[in-house]
C-alpha cells in the first residue's frame, strides 16, 4: 500500500520565539524590516494600546495574513523595533570606534551618538523610552538583549579607560554605564514630553564633561610637586 504524503501546513508556521525559521532569504530580510519601519510610524504616533495589527499592515502596504508570516503578535513587532534599529546603530558606532584610540575619545563619540540618534529619530526615541522602557516582558526578550549589548560599549570604554590609568578603577563599571545613560534618557525624555531643550545634541559636550568629572582619575599633587621641585634643582 502507498501511503500519500501531504504537507503539514503548520511547518511554516512560527517556532520557538514566534519567528519564522524558514525566512532566511535577503528578499524576506527586506520584508521584516519594511514591517518595522511601517510599525514605528504607527506605535510612535498612536502607542501601543491604540495600534492594531491592521494599522501596521496598512502601514507596511501588506495584508494581515501576510504579517502573521513575520511575527506572531502586535507586541513581538514592538519588540523587534529596538532590535532592528539598536543593532543598526551599535554596528555604525563600532566601526567608527575603531579609528578613535583612546578612552576619552570613544566615551565622547558614544554619548554624541546616542544624544544624535534619540534626536534624528525621535518616533522611535518616544516608542523605546516612552512606551518599552518599563515593559518588563520587554526586558526578558532577546531584543533587549541587543539593546544591553550596545550598551556595553560604555563600559568597554571605561575599562580601557582604567587601562589607560586615566580613569578612576574604583568604580562599578555596570554603574558607570547606568550613569551615562541615565544623563541621556533622562535629558531625551524631557525634550520628548515638553520640548526641551530645542536639540539634545547640543548638550553632548556639557554630558560628557559631567561624566568624565566623576570617573577620571584624580591627579597625584604630591607626584606632581616632587616633579616639579627635581626640573627646579
Amino acid at each position: 500500500m502507498v501511503v500519500k504524503k501531504t504537507m503539514n501546513k503548520t511547518t511554516n508556521k512560527k517556532r520557538g520565539n514566534g519567528r519564522n525559521p524558514l525566512k532566511n532569504t535577503n528578499r524576506s530580510r527586506e520584508k521584516e524590516i519594511s514591517i518595522l519601519e511601517g510599525a514605528l510610524k504607527v506605535f510612535g504616533e498612536k502607542g501601543f494600546e491604540e495600534t492594531t495589527i491592521v494599522a501596521i499592515s496598512k502601514a507596511a502596504n501588506i495584508s494581515e495574513a501576510t504579517l502573521y508570516e513575520y511575527f506572531s503578535s502586535k507586541e513581538e513587532v514592538l519588540f523587534s523595533i529596538p532590535e532592528l534599529y539598536t543593532q543598526r546603530e551599535f554596528d555604525r558606532i563600532t566601526e567608527i570606534s575603531k579609528y578613535i584610540p583612546d578612552a576619552k575619545g570613544k566615551l565622547r563619540l558614544i554619548i554624541q551618538a546616542y544624544l544624535e540618534f534619540f534626536e534624528n529619530n525621535r518616533l522611535y526615541s518616544s516608542v523605546v523610552l516612552l512606551t518599552l522602557k518599563g515593559n518588563r516582558r520587554f526586558l526578558n526578550s532577546k531584543a533587549y538583549e541587543v539593546v544591553r549589548n550596545s550598551a556595553r560599549s560604555i563600559i568597554d570604554a571605561y575599562k580601557l579607560g582604567v587601562e589607560e590609568g586615566v580613569f578612576r578603577d574604583d568604580l562599578d563599571p555596570y554603574l558607570v554605564r547606568n550613569l551615562v545613560l541615565g544623563f541621556i534618557e533622562h535629558l531625551t525624555i524631557q525634550w520628548l514630553l515638553i520640548d526641551r531643550p530645542e536639540k539634545i545634541s547640543d548638550y553632548k559636550d556639557i554630558i560628557f564633561d559631567m561624566v568624565i568629572r566623576a570617573i577620571e582619575k584624580e591627579k597625584d599633587d604630591d607626584y606632581i610637586d616632587v616633579r616639579l621641585k627635581i626640573e627646579g634643582n
